[in-house]
């Protein structure tokens, strides 16, 4: 680059190789330059006379970062400099400082960007200094100008941005040749596409302020937008950890940058983000788009038992997130996936399946006091938090169904894991309220927290939070842990990711998706929070599908396969004819928690009928109910009273606590992957013959974490179109037996014979030799009783994308 004089007459600063001296006017020329260079040009000036200049340009036109090292020494450039005050420093230095090693070579691509024919300007270019090219036409020399460079430093001229406005960052060039999404950063200037995979730089949610390494993993919107939301992956974190990012929170990663920070796991391999996002480029990779999503926000991890499990560790706890993300990551299934944000419900949206008390008592509401002594009640009407433990979980009510659904004192009197209620003293309740009141949240505010008024995030104290449970804390309805100041934002995101899952499905954007979701929702009835439950998030779903979607949702079907009874999901419907609401529970003649679910509970008034309880009671001396059990269940129940109702959209509440692994007191059964595999595809298949696909999955209960990881994973994988799905882990044909035990045959010729009052049933369900068998060729050809030939043949796994 030249510096130009201010006056259009006077000539550009040089000097020649010829006898003859340019006439320079150093007072004008030096005008605005550093007094360091004003000096050496006048210093060169007077001294330099007459005599021939071998030197070359005082200020080089194309000058890159190879030209500021210092040039090996030889006689040319030590006797002869473009200053004076060179060769006098020059020979006061010692010898061995005149003898410079080679100058390092340059990176490969600075290399090529510096001999590339747009003059060294391009954005991928090496020249830092914007400079054109020389017009002057004489060769340059390579004559020492080291000093000069650093001079040139000096002034502080403004270095051409590496990537320019309207320019494709070098890492992108490939990838925005194939792709059709692209977004676009607004916030810095840049007009930049983003595609599957690509390294960019995020501020993490709960790291105020610090960038971290990121992979695009997905979009908000199909094509994506300027303003669309990014979900990523923060490299070297937990999968547990990515998160939707806003556009205004992304940079572009710069390829050399020295101080990029990645997660404790360190950066990940380049190699395999390319494979991620050329599947991304295929045809089935934009065909799933547009099929099976799951939901999930790392603010439900928040919510968790104030002692942090250190000395009791609860069943249900973040940990059960963590471990199904951690499977789908393990076996490589994220590609699969479309990603759906998740959001907190709204007070109005609580308000369709709960009691006004209800929600005021589980949120930041503004007419909520926060005062233990003063809690709001059924008849808002102030309570001493001393009140007895009874009345509180047990309040006077004359409606007859609330004790028939298992309300009553045998179910609130002990707690999931069969824990009795010990009521904790004022002084205990005092102390946790004071100690979270003044604790600051380490979360900012969410917006429904701000449209509530309530930026602060005041601790919440709900007057049933008054049990002591094992580890010393307070809880509610003996065992459900309950944290001041983040559980109501735990169980509120629940609910609302739910509903964004419902209006893609119902929209058809996307044909089914599983929610991952907690805490968990079946429990929770209008005024009750129970069993690990706060809000019902299949009840608030299934309710606002049938308000906000009249055209396209008239009818509306919950299957409920977790052991424990969907009580509260059936006490909000059990008068309403437009839903169905069937469950498949361990019931154990009503001595299983939450004690309620009995096969003659079938509804009431105008929906009488809409209520099936496929309730099983083990025998003495039996084997625990199975995959055999629950399939059967579902072949000779489920489907045929499903068909006949005929529904336009799909709930399961998908809890995985009857997998085998679990203990007496939380589960006792044996239900395999593969049993949750297979009734997931039949659930299907039904929702493909009945509701055009519409199908909608909500995590439940399931508290040991591998059995739980296992199941989850084999059920998301069945939501996927066929052909997608894992050679290991399509389960058709793959039943070790089809006959169900002894105990499971009772109870289903139980079921049948009180349903068959209600639905078109076939006759043989009820007669005494009937044995439930399930189709013979639902069995497994090459089970453990025949010992096959191991196939030597090895499933070749998606090449490592660390997980994606």
């Amino acid at each position: 680059m030249l510096i130009k004089p201010e006056e259009e007459n006077e000539p550009y600063f040089k000097l020649s190789n010829g006898p003859k001296t340019e006439s320079l006017n150093t007072s004008t020329a030096t005008n605005g330059l550093p007094l360091p260079l004003q000096r050496s040009l006048s210093e060169d000036t007077t001294q330099r006379g007459n005599r021939p200049s071998v030197g070359g340009h005082l200020l080089r036109s194309r000058l890159s970062p190879q030209r500021n090292l210092v040039e090996p020494e030889s006689d040319s450039n030590v006797s002869v400099s473009s200053t004076g005050s060179l060769k006098r420093r020059r020979r006061q230095l010692p010898k061995a400082k005149l003898t410079s090693a080679k100058p390092p070579p340059l990176p490969p691509q600075l290399s090529h960007d510096m001999n590339s024919s747009d003059g060294g300007t391009s954005p991928d270019s090496g020249n830092y200094y914007g400079e054109s090219e020389s017009n002057d036409g004489e060769d340059e020399d390579d004559g020492s100008i080291g000093d000069t460079a650093r001079e040139l430093k000096s002034l502080h001229l403004r270095k051409a941005g590496r990537f320019r406005k309207s320019q494709t960052h070098p890492s992108r060039s490939n990838h925005s040749k194939t792709t059709h999404l692209s977004a676009t950063n607004p916030s810095s200037g840049y007009d930049r596409p983003y595609t599957f995979g690509d390294k960019i730089e995020c501020i993490k949610s709960d790291e105020q302020g610090t960038w971290h390494v990121a992979r695009i993993v997905d979009f908000e919107t199909y094509p994506a937008s300027p303003d669309s939301n990014l979900f990523v992956h923060y490299e070297g974190f937990p999968p547990e950890q990515d998160e939707w990012v806003p556009p205004h929170l992304i940079r572009c990663c710069g390829a050399h940058h020295p101080f990029l920070r990645h997660g404790p796991r360190g950066a990940e391999q380049d190699r395999s983000w390319r494979d991620f996002a050329a599947y991304h480029q295929t045809k089935e990779a934009e065909k799933l788009r547009t099929h099976t999503a799951i939901a999930y926000d790392k603010q439900m991890l928040l919510h968790a038992c104030p002692c942090g499990c250190e000395r009791t560790i609860h069943p249900e706890r973040p940990d059960r997130l963590v471990s199904i993300m951690d499977g789908l990551y393990r076996n490589g299934l994220m590609r699969y996936f479309r990603r759906l944000q998740g959001r907190e419900a709204t007070v109005e949206e609580l308000l369709s399946v709960h009691t006004e008390t209800h929600v005021r008592n589980y949120c930041s509401t503004p007419s909520l006091t926060s005062e233990p002594d003063a809690m709001v009640t059924d008849n808002d009407t102030p309570v001493n938090s001393a009140t007895s433990i009874l009345s509180i979980l047990n309040p006077e009510d004359n409606n007859p169904a609330r004790t028939r659904h298992g309300s009553g004192p045998g179910a609130m009197l002990r707690g999931v894991g069969g824990d009795v209620v010990v009521q904790a003293d004022a002084d205990q309740i005092r102390r946790q309220h004071r100690r979270f009141s003044t604790a600051m949240p380490d979360t900012k505010p969410s917006q429904a927290a701000l449209e509530t008024q309530d930026a602060s995030l005041v601790p919440i104290t709900p007057p049933t939070l008054v049990c002591k449970m094992t580890c010393g804390e307070l809880g509610i309805a003996v065992d459900t842990t309950f944290h001041p100041l983040h559980s109501s934002t735990s169980a509120r995101m629940a609910a609302g990711t739910l509903l964004n899952v419902v209006d893609q499905v119902v929209h058809g954007r996307i044909k089914n998706g599983f929610a991952l979701i907690r805490p968990p929702g079946h429990h929770a009835e209008e005024d009750e929070a129970m069993g690990f439950c706060f809000f019902n998030n299949v009840g608030v779903a299934a309710s606002l599908s049938l308000k906000l979607y009249p055209a396209i949702v008239q009818k509306v079907l919950i299957i409920d396969w977790d052991i424990h009874h969907g009580n509260g999901t059936q006490r909000i419907f059990y008068n309403n004819p437009n839903v169905l609401f069937i469950s498949i529970h361990r019931w154990d003649s009503g001595k299983f928690y939450p004690f309620s679910g009995a096969p003659d509970e079938c509804g009431d008034g105008p929906g009488l009928g809409f209520n099936v309880n496929i309730a099983f009671s083990e025998l003495e001396k039996q084997k625990p109910m199975g995959d055999t059990e629950f399939i059967a269940a579902f072949y000779h129940l489920v489907l045929p009273i499903s068909r006949q109702f005929n529904p336009d959209l799909i709930f399961v509440s998908a809890g995985f606590d009857a997998a085998e692994g679990h203990p007496e007191n939380l589960g006792g059964y044996s239900v395999t992957p593969r049993g949750y595999g297979i009734m997931t595809s039949l659930v299907k298949e039904l929702a493909d013959e009945v509701s055009n696909g519409r199908l909608v999955l909500s995590l439940e209960g399931g508290y040991a974490l591998q059995p739980l990881a296992n199941s989850a994973v084999a059920t998301m994988v069945q939501l996927l179109p066929q052909g997608t799905v894992p050679a290991d882990m399509q389960y058709d044909h793959t039943l070790q037996s089809i006959k169900p035990n002894a105990a499971a045959v009772a109870s289903l010729r139980r079921v049948s014979a009180i349903q068959s009052q209600h639905w078109k049933l076939d006759p043989a369900l009820l007669d005494e030799d009937y044995r439930f068998h399930l189709p013979t060729e639902w069995k497994a050809q090459n089970s453990i009783s025949t010992r096959p030939r191991r196939d030597k043949r090895q499933r070749i796994a998606p090449k490592g994308i660390e997980g994606y």
